[in-house]
């Protein structure tokens, strides 16, 4: 004998059989959580955290009791500028940049005191980064922050890095970014560097006219030199030989009549005609 299954009954198994199929999928999946890369995991009891961080991997939760909130643990940067007043009494603003991260076995101590890491860099970070910037920047004036720059840094990071250490997080590096002046004061800073190029040109010239004088000094005595070992070597001897040197070999040329010859000198040390027997005979 065959029965005859009614329509409403068979609509009914299918949807309680889906319901059942839902609820199954909605426990498996609740059951387990995955934690990534660079996370750790807190996990809590109906919201009541419990010791231990889940570390990275597949983990499986007991449905509705348990819950897990997962913690970046990996380096973060945090950067704003800050307004502080030098030695000198100048308005600088500093711009630092904080790379940081959490302690990943102290991620449920973080979580459960602190936060998240957005609460962390609002409430911890973000104070101490200004104190220190403040507190570093007063020690110098507004001038030599640029020239000890450096020096700033470092000091900014020793005191960030002691301020966050009882909160279990770990500064990595901090770098000065930027800084800004008044521009008041950076317009007197572009007339003092104005002023060094103009001075620095200045002694440049004076050294070189220093330069070129001693080298006219140095020429002058040489030629002075000189011309005193010229006069010391001219003897009467060196005269008359550069005469006999010159003479072309004509006699000298007489003119005039009468009783009174005009006689052309010769030159210094030559022979005069009579003397040596070659003129007119009487």
């Amino acid at each position: 004998m065959l029965y005859k299954i009614k329509p409403g009954k068979t609509n009914f198994t299918m949807i309680a059989t889906a319901i059942v199929t839902i609820v199954l999928l909605v426990l498996v999946f609740m059951s387990t959580t995955t934690i990534g890369p660079g996370q750790r995991g807190v996990l809590m009891n109906f919201g009541a955290v419990q010791q231990g961080v889940l570390n990275p991997g597949l983990h499986f939760l007991i449905p509705v009791m348990q819950h897990v909130a997962k913690i970046d643990v990996r380096v973060q940067k945090y950067s704003v500028p800050e307004t502080a007043a030098s030695m000198d009494l100048q308005d600088v603003e500093t711009t630092a940049a904080v790379n940081w991260h959490i302690l990943p076995q102290d991620s449920e101590w973080v979580y459960q005191h602190l936060g998240r890491e957005n609460a962390v860099e609002q409430n911890i970070l973000a104070p101490a980064v200004a104190n220190a910037v403040k507190a570093v920047t007063a020690k110098y004036n507004a001038e030599d922050l640029i020239i000890h720059r450096d020096e700033v840094r470092a000091g900014i990071e020793t005191m960030v890095k002691e301020n966050l250490l009882p909160y279990h997080i770990v500064v990595d590096s901090v770098n000065i970014t930027n800084f800004s002046f008044s521009s008041q004061f950076s317009a007197a800073i572009e007339r003092k560097q104005v002023a060094q190029q103009h001075a620095q040109q200045a002694t440049y010239e004076l050294q070189r006219a220093i330069v070129q004088a001693k080298q006219k000094v140095v020429t002058a005595t040489a030629e002075a030199r000189a011309m005193k070992l010229k006069e010391v070597s001219v003897t009467p001897e060196l005269i008359q030989w550069e005469a006999v040197q010159k003479w072309n070999g004509k006699l000298p040329t007489i003119m005039g009549g009468g009783h009174m010859p005009f006689i052309i000198s010769l030159p210094h040390g030559t022979v005069p005609i009579g003397a040596a027997g070659i003129g007119p005979k009487k």
